[in-house]
Order: C-alpha cells, then sequence, then structure tokens
C-alpha cells in the first residue's frame, strides 16, 4: 500500500511540469559521423568468400605468450593455490610494440594504397585473433581435463576429485574468464593505439583513429553473450532478456523515442508522420470493415462486397505501411538521433552536473552563463519529469531500480539466483515469497546457509527509497542504456566485418594466397627480410659551411688539435644524426657536406624522404648553432651554414672508386645553389638593425643587369643559417604527411606570410615536428628599403626561428587555421 501511494504522490508531481521536447535544450547537443568500415575495395580470397589476411608472427607469439601466462594465473589462483605471477611488465611492453609496428606498417602502406580501410582492416583481424585464440585455448582447457579424467584406472581417487572440481570451476567461470582475457589484451592494444601509433597516423592519413576507442574497446565484442549478466552490471545495468519482456532493451529502445513525441506536431517528420498515421488508420478501419462485412455475406447475411474493392483496399494500406515505416525512420533521425552519443544525457537529463556549474559560474559572476544554466536546469527537470511519468506509468521506473541494486546482492546469491531472478525479486514483478521459498528450498540440498535477511531488506530499501533517489537512477539508467546501444550498434559493425575475414596461419594457404595476390599481410619492419632494392627518389641535402678554414688556422695558432675539435664538436653528432634519419654521406670536406636520403619500394617506412630531411637539416643547423656557443666562449671563430634539400623523383647514378660509391645526381648542383648565399646581399642585410625572424630570400636579377646570367643564374640567394627547399621537395612534402596551413604575420612583414606545419615519424619511431615558410620573391632594387618589390615567385624556407615555431605551436594547440 505504501509503494502504490508512494508511486501515484511522485506520478502526480511529474504531471504539473510542462513537456518539453529534447531539441528545446539551451546547450547544443552532440553529434558524431557515423563509423563506416567498408571492405569492398579489398579483393576476395583463395575462398572467393573471405578476405584473407596475414599477421605478424610477432604479434601471434605474443598473444600465445601472455593469453598462456594470464590462464595460468588465473586457474592456480582461481582455486587450487598454484602459483603463477602472469605476464611480468616485460611481456606487456613486447605485446604492445609487437601490435605498434605491425599497425604502422599498415599506415605506412595505407598513405599509398587502401587508405583508412586498410588500417581498419588489421585493427579488426588483431581483435578477431585474440577473440578466437582465447576461445580456443579455454575450449582446448576443458577438453584436456575431460581426456585426463577418462583415462582409465590410473587416476586414484583424489587426482579424480581434483579434475573434477577444476572441470566445474572451469564450466562455471568460462565466461567471466574469457571476457576477462579478452578485456586485457584488447586494452593493451588501446594503450598502443593513445602513443605513437595514434600520431603516425594523424600525420600520414589525417585521423588520429581509425577505429575509435569504444569500438575497439566494446565490451561486448569480449564477452562469451551478448546480455551476460556479469557484464551488463559491471559494464551497464541489467536488462530483461525474454522476448516479451517490458524491460527488455528492444522494448525500450521502441518505447523511448515516443516518450518525446509532442501531442500537437512541431517539426515537418512529426507532422508528416502524424499524418501518414491518420492515413494509415482510416484505411485500416475500413479494410477491417470489409472484411467483417466480407463475413457476414458468407454467414447468410444479405448484400456483396466485390473483392476487387477489398484487393485494391489491401494494396493501399501495403502502400501507407511502407510510407509510414520510412517517416519513422526519418522522426527516429531527427528526434532519438542524441541517443547516439551518450554524453547527450548529461546535456538533457542530468541537472546534478549542471547545478554545480551553475554554483561555479554564480562565483565568476558570469551573467551570461547564469542565465542559460539556470533555463537549462528548468528544462532539464521538465524533461525528466517527461521520461519519469512513462516509466512510472508502464511499471519500468521499479525495474530500473531494480536492476541497479541487483549488483550489491549477487555476488552473495550467484549460486542461488540468476541477476534476473534478483532482478524480478527486488522490482516486485515476481512473487517475493516464492522466491524466497526456492533459496529455502535450494539450502538444504547444499548444506549451505544462505540468509534471507539482506533480501528482504534489499526489497524494503528500493520499495521506500524517494522520489529524488528514483529518479537520480533513472538519469543514471538513460547514461547507461544509451552507452549499451551505442556499443550494440558498434558490436554488430564489427562482428559483420569480421566475418568477412579469415586468419591466415597454414603455410600452403598463405602461399596460394600469396602467389594469386589476394593475401594481405600485415608484417612489423624488422619481419619482412626482403632487401631495398628499387629506388624511387632521393634527396639531396647540401650544407654549405663558412668559416672552417679560419677556425682551423685559429685553432693551430693556439696549439690546438682542428681534427679532434670538429670530430667531437661535428662529425662524431653528425654521424648519430645520420642513423635517426636514414641518410648518408655523399661528400664531407671542411667547407661542404652533401648527405642523400633514398627512398625505396621494398621499404614503404622509409618514404618520408622530405619530411626526415627537412629535420636532418634543422638538426643539422641546431647542432652548429651549439658549436657556436661554446666557440664565443672560448674566443674562436664561429661556423656559418647555408643549406639547400632538393628532391628528385629520379634515379641517381652510381660510379665506383674501388670500393667507394659515388653518386651521380643533378640533385646536388641544385642543391649547391640552394645553399649560397650572395656576399652583397649579406652586407645589405648586416646593416639591417630590426631582427631577423627568417635566414632564406630570394631576390629575381632584372633584366640588363650586369649580374643576370652570371653563371646561369637569374636569382641572387641570401641564405644564412637558413634551409632552402626547392619546389619538387615541397610537393612531394605535401604527399608525404598531412600539413595545416597556418597564417601568421611576421614582424616587419606588410602582409601575413603561410606557414605549413605537419609531423613525421623519424626512423626511431619518434614524432617530429616541420614547419615550412612559403616565401614571396622579390624583384632585386637595391635602393628599395626591402630590396626589392615582392613578385609573383614563391620560394621555401624550412623555419628554424623560435618565435615562428611557437606562433605555430600556438595556432595548433587552439585548433584554429591562423593568426592575426
Amino acid at each position: 500500500m505504501h509503494r502504490l501511494l508512494h508511486n501515484r504522490l511522485c506520478r502526480l508531481l511529474c504531471l504539473f511540469h510542462r513537456p518539453v521536447h529534447p531539441s528545446d535544450s539551451v546547450y547544443p547537443l552532440l553529434s558524431k559521423p557515423p563509423l563506416h568500415i567498408d571492405f569492398d575495395g579489398f579483393q576476395k580470397g583463395i575462398d572467393n568468400v573471405h578476405l584473407d589476411v596475414r599477421l605478424s608472427p610477432q604479434f601471434l607469439g605474443r598473444v600465445k605468450q601472455v593469453t598462456t601466462a594470464m590462464l595460468e594465473q588465473e586457474i592456480g589462483l582461481g582455486r587450487w593455490g598454484e602459483k603463477s605471477s602472469g605476464p611480468t611488465r616485460q611481456d606487456w611492453e613486447d605485446f604492445r610494440t609487437s601490435y605498434a609496428g605491425m599497425v604502422e606498417a599498415a599506415i605506412h602502406r595505407a598513405k599509398l594504397d587502401g587508405g583508412l580501410a586498410l588500417v581498419q582492416l588489421v585493427q579488426v583481424a588483431a581483435v578477431r585473433f585474440i577473440g578466437q585464440y582465447v576461445q580456443g585455448e579455454l575450449e582446448q582447457l576443458r577438453q584436456g581435463l575431460r581426456a585426463a579424467m577418462s583415462s582409465g584406472g590410473s587416476l586414484s581417487d583424489s587426482d579424480r576429485l581434483e579434475l573434477t572440481e577444476r572441470l566445474s570451476w572451469l564450466t562455471r567461470n568460462r565466461a567471466r574468464l574469457r571476457y576477462k582475457l579478452n578485456r586485457q589484451l584488447i586494452t593493451q592494444l588501446g594503450k598502443a593505439e593513445e602513443g605513437a601509433v595514434g600520431e603516425l597516423r594523424h600525420s600520414l592519413l589525417g585521423e588520429r583513429y581509425s577505429l575509435p576507442e569504444e569500438v575497439l574497446l566494446n565490451p561486448l565484442l569480449q564477452a562469451e553473450a551478448l546480455l551476460d549478466d556479469e557484464i551488463m552490471m559491471k559494464q551497464y545495468v541489467v536488462l530483461g532478456q525474454d522476448g516479451d519482456d517490458r524491460y527488455s532493451f528492444a522494448a525500450i529502445d521502441d518505447a523511448l523515442p515516443y516518450v518525446f513525441r509532442r501531442p500537437k506536431p512541431v517539426a515537418e517528420t512529426e507532422v508528416a508522420l502524424a499524418g501518414a498515421e491518420a492515413i494509415h488508420r482510416q484505411l485500416a478501419a475500413e479494410f477491417d470493415r470489409l472484411q467483417n462485412k466480407r463475413k457476414r455475406t458468407r454467414d447468410g447475411s444479405a448484400g456483396t462486397e466485390p473483392d476487387s474493392r477489398k484487393a485494391g483496399l489491401g494494396a493501399r494500406v501495403e502502400q501507407t505501411c511502407a510510407e509510414l515505416e520510412r517517416l519513422r525512420a526519418a522522426y527516429l533521425k531527427e528526434s532519438y538521433g542524441w541517443a547516439d552519443v551518450p554524453a547527450n544525457v548529461d546535456v538533457l537529463f542530468n541537472a546534478t552536473l549542471y547545478r554545480e556549474r551553475l554554483d561555479h559560474a554564480k562565483k565568476e559572476k558570469d551573467r551570461e552563463a547564469v542565465a542559460d544554466l539556470t533555463t537549462q536546469i528548468r528544462f532539464q527537470r521538465r524533461l525528466v519529469a517527461l521520461v519519469e511519468r512513462h516509466f512510472r506509468a508502464t511499471g519500468l521506473l521499479a525495474e530500473v531500480v531494480a536492476g541497479y541494486e541487483t549488483v550489491s546482492l549477487y555476488r552473495g546469491y550467484a549460486s542461488v539466483l540468476t541477476a534476473q531472478q534478483l532482478r524480478r525479486f527486488l522490482s516486485g514483478s515476481s512473487k517475493r515469497k516464492e522466491l524466497l521459498r526456492m533459496v529455502k528450498d535450494k539450502q538444504h540440498a547444499s548444506g549451505k546457509t544462505f540468509p534471507l535477511e539482506p533480501l528482504t531488506e534489499a526489497a524494503r530499501r528500493v520499495d521506500q527509497l524517494s522520489c529524488r533517489q528514483q529518479r537520480e537512477y533513472l538519469v543514471r539508467f538513460l547514461k547507461d542504456f544509451v552507452t549499451f546501444r551505442r556499443d550494440l550498434a558498434n558490436y554488430h559493425l564489427v562482428q559483420n566485418a569480421m566475418g568477412r575475414i579469415q586468419l591466415q596461419e597454414d603455410p600452403k594457404n598463405i602461399r596460394l594466397s600469396r602467389a594469386n595476390h589476394t593475401l594481405y599481410e600485415f608484417l612489423a619492419a624488422n619481419e619482412k627480410g626482403a632487401v631495398a632494392q628499387t629506388i624511387l627518389g632521393h634527396v639531396i641535402l647540401k650544407a654549405d659551411v663558412r668559416g672552417s678554414t679560419t677556425m682551423v688556422a685559429e685553432l693551430q695558432t693556439r696549439g690546438l688539435n682542428p681534427a679532434s675539435h670538429f670530430s667531437l664538436n661535428f662529425f662524431d653528432p653528425l654521424n648519430e644524426l645520420l642513423e635517426t634519419y636514414g641518410a648518408g654521406k655523399v661528400f664531407i670536406e671542411g667547407d661542404a657536406v652533401i648527405l642523400s636520403i633514398l627512398e625505396y619500394e621494398e621499404v614503404l617506412e622509409h618514404q618520408f624522404s622530405v619530411a626526415r630531411a627537412c629535420g636532418l637539416a634543422k638538426r643539422l643547423l641546431g647542432m652548429v648553432q651549439a658549436q657556436n656557443e661554446v666557440c664565443r666562449k672560448d674566443g674562436l671563430p664561429e661556423l656559418e651554414l647555408g643549406i639547400g634539400l632538393v628532391f628528385s623523383e629520379e634515379q641517381p647514378a652510381f660510379l665506383y672508386d674501388g670500393n667507394n660509391r659515388i653518386m651521380i645526381s643533378p640533385a646536388i648542383g641544385k642543391a649547391d645553389r640552394l645553399s649560397s648565399c650572395s656576399w652583397m646581399l649579406r652586407k645589405q642585410r648586416s646593416q639591417s638593425t630590426t631582427p631577423a625572424y627568417t635566414s632564406v630570400d630570394i631576390y629575381e636579377i632584372p633584366e640588363g643587369d650586369p649580374l643576370r646570367g652570371e653563371k646561369g643564374e637569374v636569382h641572387l640567394r641570401y641564405n644564412l643559417n637558413g634551409i632552402e627547399l626547392d619546389e619538387a621537395g615541397f610537393a612531394k612534402l605535401k604527399t608525404e604527411i598531412s600539413l595545416q596551413p597556418i597564417e601568421v604575420v611576421v614582424p616587419g612583414d606588410e602582409a601575413p606570410t603561410t606557414l605549413y606545419a605537419g609531423r613525421y615519424p623519424d626512423l626511431k619511431g619518434a614524432m617530429q615536428q616541420v614547419v615550412v615558410r612559403e616565401g614571396t620573391m622579390r624583384l632585386l632594387d637595391k635602393q628599395h628599403p626591402r630590396l626589392g618589390q615582392p613578385t609573383a615567385g614563391r620560394f621555401y624556407e624550412v623555419v628554424t626561428n623560435e618565435f615562428l615555431l611557437g606562433q605555430v605551436e600556438a595556432v595548433v594547440k587552439t585548433g584554429e587555421g591562423g593568426l592575426g
């Protein structure tokens, strides 16, 4: 009686709130583009049905190693006290590294061919393999125990009893164990995705994630059964599992969108739906009238009705049904789309969260925020009241509360009651006395004690919850329900994708699929075993080293060793840089350093030749500047550099002087020109009193000027501790990584300058930033304050100035497109 009166009072209070709609929210609702996993562009494998996928043997080995260690730990600690430490920290590190190497190789391939879908393919295949392997190991363990039990008379009674207990424990805990192992393994995949893998994917493909975190780590993909009660209690909320249960997922998902439907249609979809429903009701009623009339005619009543009219009416009813389904889908997309993003539950219903924000806004004296938050909280109360009224009227609110209260009771009664029985007991949807009698019966049968007081006390607590407490459970339920709804949709999406994959481990099938060019192999770089042979292109780095002759003379005058000085301060650090960026020496002497980075067709990871050349040039410049600081302290002359970077998509030629290979490439001569610095321009610029933010400028020599045509040149270059990148190199860089254009006003310039920022991986896996300035050439005029007017010509400088790099960093962090 108390419960009935309490529900009536709460329901009465809900009626005082004016109905509202989710679209009335003051704060915008979040939306996410639908996830697509499309493997249609891939070639089918040897069975002409599935996609043949071979995963990295290193990764497969790590999965097997870690799974075995986890199983030994779980089986030992689970029941019989056998000690096993499980996977070590290094085991997990090796596991993540093997996965990261495999996915990074896929990202490099996807940059050239396959796109994001290729990365999704390796991720889905990895999840599939983990699930299959864990399931297989558990089944193998079960079969092993059964085989041991049936081995005959060689077993003692104690051994047979122990095996029976082990098998019984495994049967009871199989689903829990499978989920735990899958969860631990796939969580490690997520950790690997957070680091360099995500940065590399963003740099190359423009996307941080190919599968969002909630998809990759979806608990439903790790479970043995979709509506496993233990997982529902741990991750979501217990739901009814019977098809006709009003508290089932399907029933609530069907009803919830229409709870918010306005009595008087407002939106176009609502108006269209209401009209279609009216027409359908009218036609259905007319069809039923004809049916009844025809039946009376067969029973001997007077009058007949042509069958043709009935058939025509039936066709119209079917037509309106199809139109009704289309309009319902449109209504759901518009009015129930908020449920696709669980965070929207906070926006629509979580008044507690918004009251905290309101208190903060009041402290900050933010009047606009206070007004908006106050209106939003009033809206949230009305919307919650709308849902609460429906859940009370249908009896669902008691089921919601019971679903959460079940969790604390389940552990103590799991051996005699299912979570569903406990939920129904607490909600009052089943007869409580009958369930208590059943617990007593099981007590007598098992000889174990299961106290009834916690059950009756929990039922009393559920019945006596205040309206506010019930409402809090309801808001929590809505969040958990739409989270489950999202995960369920993602589960079906990934399951469909996994169903299209055939994991190939058999050498014969691998050989056959590879021979037919239908095998998608995802191997880490160190697994490939193929020596790169085909050069696709190359980059030349020419560093014009100025001041080395003066420095050598000064060192000799002081009785110091020039060779050891340059070795320690220049050549040894340079050799370390070569390894990091994959560069090789072409020519090195006192006043010139020429390096090359080759691109091989067989090694996809090395196809960042321009990005890495930019990084190498920047590091080389920084290395010399660090040396100069030491020289200033010691009173020694300083070195200056001018660096030119030139990309060629042609293979260089090679000559051999004995065992020494000599590179021949037109890019060397062009890089030499880019690294040069006009002494006339240097003299003019040195007279400026304003700080320089750029280190490279190019001037076109006018027609008729004596300088034009000297050595075939039509340009004068200023390159003092700068890095110039040729136009072909910049074009290649744009194909290697995603570049974000950023508008920056360089102090002293009349117009904004465009900088291009991006990230690339070095050979040690670290992500590095590169920033390139698009500069404007000028027509040389010695009388002009800037030595000439701007022309249409463009050139490119790798930015090293800390002020400009700081400006870029600020824009990248805020996600804006420019500065001004």
